[in-house]
C-alpha cells in the first residue's frame, strides 16, 4: 500500500519545488491524494533526540518513514518525514508534499539532505492549516501573535513545547507569495503581532531583516528576536543565549516555555 501511493505520488505531482520565477510558473501547488502519516513511525530515535514529541509528531504530520518492505523505494524512505499542507478554497486542508530530511551521509550524497515530491515551498507557510484551523493554535495567534520560523524541525520544537502558534517559511527568504498566505491567515483571523524567530546565522538575519521591511509595507506589526538580549532572574547574573544554540530547534522545551512565560515568542 506504502509503495503504490508513492508511485501514485510521483506521477500525479509535477510543480517544481522552487518559488515561481516568472508570471508563466503556476500560481499555486496542486493537492495530492497520498497521505504517508499512516506510515510514519513518531517515536523514531532522531526526533526524540531533538526533544520532538510523539504528540507533536501526530500534531504535524511527520515522523521516520521505514524502508520498503517489498523493494520498491522512494528517497522518503529511511528518513524524518514532513507533510506540507494547504488550505483550500472551501478553508479544508488538503496535502500537498512530503518533506524528508536525510538520517545518514549517503541519503544526503544521493538524493541531498532534504527530498520532497515537488512542490513551490515559496508559496506556502508550513503548518498553515492548523493554525486557522485548529482552535488551540488559532487561539495562540489571536493572544500571542504568529511565531514565524524557517524550518519543520523549528515548528516542531515549539509545538513540542506547548506553542502552536508557530509557522515556517521552509528557508531564510520570505516571499512576496508568502506574504499574501499570511494576508490570508489574517483575514480569517486576528493576528496581531508577527515575531520573527529565524535562525541566528547570517542567513536568517539577513532574511529576518527582509521580512521585517516586506511585511511592514504590506501592514503587519512585525518583532524581531533578539539573540543577543540578556535574560535577568533575581539573585542571579544575567545571562545571554549560548553561542552554540543556533535555531529555536536548538533550545529545550523548558528554554522555549520560559521564552513563551516572559512574552518573548
Amino acid at each position: 500500500m506504502l509503495e503504490k501511493g508513492i508511485s501514485v505520488l510521483n506521477r500525479e505531482t509535477s510543480i517544481d519545488r522552487k518559488p515561481p520565477k516568472t508570471q508563466t510558473s503556476p500560481k499555486g501547488n496542486r493537492a495530492v491524494e497520498v497521505d504517508l502519516r499512516p506510515f510514519l513511525r513518531t517515536g523514531h530515535a532522531a526526533l526524540e533526540k531533538r526533544g520532538i514529541s510523539r504528540k507533536a509528531c501526530q500534531y504535524l504530520g511527520c515522523g521516520y518513514l521505514p524502508e520498503s518492505v517489498n523493494g520498491s523505494k522512494s528517497p522518503l524512505n529511511e528518513r524524518l518525514v514532513f507533510q506540507v499542507r494547504g488550505i483550500s478554497q472551501d478553508l479544508k486542508p488538503e496535502i500537498l508534499s512530503h518533506v524528508g530530511r536525510a538520517l545518514t551521509d549517503r541519503q544526503s550524497a544521493s538524493d541531498g539532505r532534504y527530498w520532497a515530491f515537488p512542490f513551490s515551498k515559496g508559496l506556502e507557510i508550513y503548518n498553515q492549516d492548523k493554525l486557522l484551523l485548529d482552535p488551540l493554535a488559532r487561539e495562540q495567534v489571536e493572544r500571542f501573535g504568529l511565531v514565524l520560523v524557517e524550518g519543520f524541525f523549528d515548528v516542531a520544537a515549539l509545538v513540542s513545547a506547548g506553542c502552536f502558534n508557530a509557522g515556517a517559511l521552509m528557508g531564510s527568504h520570505i516571499t512576496i507569495e508568502q506574504v499574501y498566505r499570511l494576508k490570508f491567515l489574517a483575514s480569517h483571523m486576528h493576528m496581531g503581532v508577527i515575531t520573527l524567530f529565524l535562525d541566528r546565522d547570517e542567513a536568517g538575519q539577513k532574511g529576518s531583516q527582509r521580512a521585517v521591511s516586506l511585511l511592514k509595507r504590506n501592514g503587519f506589526a512585525v518583532k524581531e528576536f533578539d539573540w543577543d538580549q540578556k535574560f535577568e532572574q533575581p539573585g542571579c547574573q544575567p545571562v545571554r543565549i549560548k553561542p552554540v544554540i543556533k535555531d529555536p530547534a536548538d533550545m529545550s522545551g523548558a528554554q522555549l516555555k520560559y521564552l513563551r512565560k516572559h512574552g518573548n515568542i
